[in-house]
């Protein structure tokens, strides 16, 4: 059985900064916005080959699909490769390899000519622009990003889909304590193990050429390559204060405190953490229950 994706996603072109600050990043609302970097020469020629023209040279690392480490955030690549020859190779057969989060404009800048931020947010962490490659195949597991950062994700190559939960549904995730991930697969729902999952609605999409995906900050994610592709993220501040703080606390406390509690405890600490989001869940499950009965009596 899959998980229940009933919450419809807008797709909108032509949007103005008011509108979508009200209907959409005030609310913290996902939203398509179709055609946002229409008349650049990303929009217009960035693919496969324009990379390996500009970049191609280059040695860059690279990520598998790998399930260990569940609780911890993938920083160190499991290879490294020519660009070009990587390029090559998600073009034309499945993989799972993929690059994430590369800021390629610090190697080459001349890139940062090739686009313009959108007048739709005003708020840009300009320094912070962030590319993503993956073969067709490939996948980012499910996680929040940890400084609750708004994302918009433009996919210039390639089709990605993506699945959403909205952060109030983390304890029914079964989140890790003091971290971002979760041991839970949305592809593969084990609701024997995972019964909280009954109870979570999300949001599912496909991306391709040209669209540009709004993440709200703290939004659960899941990005899968259905085929092989690229795109680029641009960061923004939370508009609210509350979660900009929390992100703050992520990076500079809970993720020094996770670690230190892993180096201390080794793999005691995660299963003290599992069982940890296990009691929240079953803490989120009853509360669900109740209203439900609730909502049944009226």
């Amino acid at each position: 059985m899959a998980l229940d994706y009933n919450h419809p996603i807008d797709i909108i072109e032509d949007i103005d900064l008011r509108h979508f600050e009200e209907n959409y990043l005030i609310p913290q609302k996902p939203v398509i916005l179709r055609g946002l970097l229409k008349g650049t020469k990303a929009y217009d020629e960035w693919n496969f080959e324009y990379f390996k023209r500009v970049a191609g040279e280059l040695t860059i690392g690279v990520f598998e699909n790998r399930e260990e480490d569940l609780d911890k955030t993938m920083k160190v690549p499991h290879r490294k490769m020519k660009f070009a020859d990587y390029l090559d190779l998600i073009a034309s057969t499945p993989t799972d390899l993929r690059i994430h989060l590369w800021n390629i404009f610090k190697d080459c800048p001349q890139l940062m000519d090739d686009f313009e931020f959108p007048p739709v947010n005003t708020t840009f962490l300009k320094g912070f622009p962030y590319m993503f490659f993956g073969g067709e195949g490939s996948i980012a597991r499910m996680h929040q990003d940890i400084d609750m950062s708004n994302v918009f994700l433009t996919q210039f190559e390639g089709k990605r889909r993506v699945v959403l939960f909205a952060p109030e549904y983390s304890p029914l995730l079964y989140r890790y304590p003091l971290n971002v991930h979760t041991g839970v697969n949305v592809t593969k729902p084990d609701y024997a193990r995972f019964p909280g999952l009954n109870y979570v609605k999300g949001y599912e999409c496909e991306i391709k050429h040209g669209d540009t995906l709004f993440m709200p900050g703290e939004y659960w994610h899941y990005i899968e390559y259905i085929e092989g592709g690229f795109g680029m993220s641009l960061r923004s501040l939370n508009p609210h204060l509350s979660k900009r703080f929390k992100g703050l606390m992520n990076i500079s406390v809970r993720q020094a405190v996770d670690w230190s509690m892993r180096k201390a405890m080794g793999d005691q600490w995660f299963e003290t953490k599992q069982q940890i989001a296990e009691r929240r869940a079953n803490t989120a499950i009853r509360k669900a229950t109740k209203e439900e009965s609730e909502l049944i009596s009226q």
